[in-house]
């Protein structure tokens, strides 16, 4: 077989990779014009990362370093619900206790006239670990490895040019991937062509179907210098709603990863840059203030994906199968995701193989993107023109809004008929949802329920507290990384 990869970046090497391990006797080339410089945003993964670096075989202390690579436990969202609310958090990796159920988190907040949002906090050590600035490594991880596991759960923040290039020269090149610069006037000939050139989508034709109900599509990105490394390499990435969109902090090693994502229709590009740096000088970096328009780059990007993800034989991966926006970080997440499903799913280049394809391509964005307009669906801020806008848009009856759906109307006393407490791919919402201070059982219709008490498994949650020695006895992710990747 021969794969041809238009495209280099963190998409192309990516896709390379994966097809180098999944198919070692192949003829893989990638093409890749110098001119065309990468995106170069995509610095945070989700946990699901690490099934793909898994299946590579690859180990952290071989990249990390050389990436600025840090450790990502949990996503942490200010002022998404209201300015000035607690900050709420998608954490990664298991409950503390196998038979921890939510819904009986949910109903204890309830019966104790609770509005809170901290589940992810009495959930997961991750969320803990997050508000202390710790890792769960050591004696901690010894005694309870099913909680938070680095070699499973975590995620990653890192510069995602240096990884691409990583992969280049350190997986592809030495496994017989054909590298050659050059820029491409025409289709190549081959097997398969996965075109990962972005928004222009040189080789794939398909319809673009628009993600009209998320409106932000602009963001002002830069990288700002550490104050203390020791606390503000944090492991996680932290989300902060602004007067017009929301901006996102990535620790790498060496530097802040940092961008404004906003919608230009309610506020000019300059405008928001001036917010964006007030923001950063406020709460990132003194010296912001006096950062030259040069130290801003601007991206403008278009919300979406093509309808037919395999056309022919032209496979689209990265920006050019589609795009959300950098909200829970799903950039990567379709890159790895998608090849992956390839890999799975290919064994010819028929129409049916294609469907298959496609159709679960078009359903991971879908639901996705109805997963990242939660976090403004359910959001009370009308401060501005923005917020204001948000607060009345139709979003469709489809995956996480059809989800949030069932739940806010779904009968108290009849839970279970519409949606299901232990779906894995529902757990992400049950944040997203305490977080904005719905709890279904504050809906009620009229019937009061004792769900202690009805037959249920036996309630395991009466001491929500956590042994704080243990946390003490964690070391921060920059003691943690300096003596295992960096100087280890």
């Amino acid at each position: 077989m021969k794969f041809v990869v238009v495209g280099g970046g963190t998409a192309g090497w990516m896709t390379a990779a994966t097809l180098v391990k999944a198919y070692p006797e192949s003829s893989i080339v990638v093409y890749e014009d110098i001119n065309t410089p990468s995106v170069g945003v995509g610095e945070s993964t989700t946990q699901f990362f690490r099934t793909w670096i898994n299946f590579l075989g690859i180990k952290d202390e071989e990249w990390m370093k050389d990436c600025d690579a840090t450790y990502k436990s949990s996503v942490m969202f200010h002022d998404f619900h209201e300015l000035g609310d607690t900050p709420w958090q998608y954490p990664f990796g298991r409950p503390r206790q196998d038979s921890y159920r939510l819904d009986h988190w949910f109903y204890k907040q309830y019966k104790e006239g609770i509005n809170g949002s901290r589940l992810a906090e009495d959930y997961c050590v991750s969320a803990q670990c997050a508000v202390r600035n710790k890792l769960a490594v050591g004696d901690y991880a010894s005694k309870h490895p099913l909680h938070y596991e680095l070699d499973v759960s975590a995620g990653f923040h890192f510069n995602a040019s240096k990884f691409a290039n990583w992969l280049r020269d350190n997986y592809c090149k030495p496994r017989g991937v054909k590298h050659i610069k050059r820029t491409l006037k025409r289709k190549p000939k081959a097997d398969i062509i996965f075109d990962c050139t972005g928004f222009k989508s040189l080789f794939n034709d398909s319809e673009w179907i628009d993600y009209d109900y998320l409106p932000n599509n602009s963001a002002w990105v830069t990288r700002v210098h550490y104050d203390d490394k020791n606390e503000q390499i944090t492991p996680y990435t932290k989300c902060t709603a602004l007067s017009s969109g929301w901006v996102w902090n990535v620790p790498t090693w060496n530097n802040i990863g940092t961008g404004y994502v906003f919608c230009d229709k309610f506020i000019s590009p300059e405008d928001a840059r001036n917010e964006f740096r007030d923001y950063l000088t406020d709460n990132v970096q003194n010296d912001c203030a006096v950062y030259g328009d040069t130290m801003f780059r601007l991206i403008k990007f278009k919300t979406g994906r093509k309808k037919e993800i395999w056309k022919d034989n032209v496979v689209s991966i990265g920006l050019s199968a589609g795009f959300i926006e950098p909200l829970e970080s799903n950039g990567l997440l379709s890159i790895h995701d998608f090849i992956l499903t390839f890999v799975r799913v290919y064994n010819s280049n028929t129409q049916f193989i294609r469907d298959t394809f496609n159709s679960h391509c078009a359903h991971r964005f879908d639901a996705f993107a109805s997963f990242v307009g939660m976090h403004y669906a359910l959001s009370k801020r009308d401060d501005s023109p923005y917020w204001k806008h948000i607060q009345n848009i139709k979003y469709p009856r489809v995956h996480a809004f059809e989800d949030a759906q069932n739940v806010i109307t779904e009968h108290p006393g009849n839970f279970g008929a519409n949606i299901s407490w232990d779906r894995a791919d529902l757990e992400a919402l049950w944040y997203v949802l305490a977080g904005h201070q719905v709890n279904p059982f504050a809906i009620t219709v009229g019937e009061e329920i004792d769900l202690f008490n009805r037959g249920d498994s036996p309630i395991v949650m009466e001491d929500l507290t956590w042994d704080d020695d243990e946390f003490d006895k964690m070391p921060t992710q920059y003691e943690y990384l300096k003596e295992k990747i960096y100087e280890g």
